[in-house]
């Protein structure tokens, strides 16, 4: 009886300690890199964080922050200012896209011309911007989003369903990506198989978020608005158009909040 009783303490302390190491790897779960945010490109870091914690609480927190402020007297309801996020989503929104230069991306037709002037405004400043990320639709989103659930799901490590969850913070679910609305590019000073952006040329996007506005851009995803928009991603520029853009810019708003004082 002893013997079994030893047997059986043993064996509890054994699947408890195996729990333990369980729990802690889905607590500290840790990647060289991941597929980052709405841009679904593979960005350096520590943590897989929930990159929409504190979304909820930071809009409604946020709602009459700018309140003072004299806002432009837009149709909020123009193309221009659609906005898509986890709480917008729009499987159907399909824009008319066309291919911009030589560059291996689309946009929407409407925003071509002003993205080309914003490039070679900052060639004519000297630096060489690469464009690397335009229009993706909802279908390659979609096509995205899955084939990241089954790469987790077939390491093992999860189940589909655990698999989806992950994938949800690595991937943009489809119909809720910012690339989807063809407004908006990924900007950065060469081509990154990684983006890591302290390792990119600061004085160039010094200059970019100083004259992108000029050409009717803003800085999407701005590291300091992560808690409200979700997502940290400095390389990632939107079209508003000039107006908004200016407001935008110089109160140091996200689009999350410059469409919520007109909502």
């Amino acid at each position: 009886m002893r013997i079994k009783k030893t047997v059986w303490v043993f064996s509890m302390i054994v699947m408890l300690f195996i729990l333990a190491l369980i729990i802690n790897s889905r607590i500290q779960l840790t990647s060289e890199v991941i597929v980052g945010g709405s841009d679904s490109v593979f960005v350096r870091t520590d943590n897989l964080d929930d990159p929409l914690s504190g979304y909820k609480e930071s809009e409604t927190s946020n709602s009459n922050k700018y309140a003072d402020l004299e806002f432009p007297e837009i149709n909020i309801t123009d193309w221009r200012y659609i906005l898509i996020n986890a709480e917008n989503p729009m499987n159907s929104y399909a824009p008319d896209v066309k291919s911009v230069g030589d560059w291996d991306i689309s946009l929407d037709s409407r925003v071509v011309e002003s993205l080309n002037e914003l490039m070679q405004a900052a060639r004519d400043a000297g630096f060489e911007p690469y464009l690397s990320l335009g229009y993706r639709s909802f279908s390659s989103q979609q096509h995205m989003f899955n084939e990241k659930a089954s790469e987790l799901s077939a390491s093992g490590t999860y189940n589909y369903e655990e698999a989806r969850e992950i994938a949800a913070e690595l991937v943009a679910k489809p119909g809720t990506s910012d690339h989807q609305t063809g407004l908006s590019v990924d900007i950065t000073d060469k081509q990154y198989d990684f983006y890591d952006y302290s390792k990119m040329d600061h004085k160039f996007f010094e200059w970019l978020d100083a004259h992108c506005s000029e050409y009717g851009f803003i800085k999407r995803y701005p590291s300091d608005k992560k808690s409200i928009t979700g997502w940290d991603e400095p390389w990632h520029y939107r079209y508003v158009g000039k107006e908004a853009a200016a407001f935008i810019s110089e109160n140091g708003l996200c689009l999350e909040e410059f469409v919520a004082h007109y909502s």
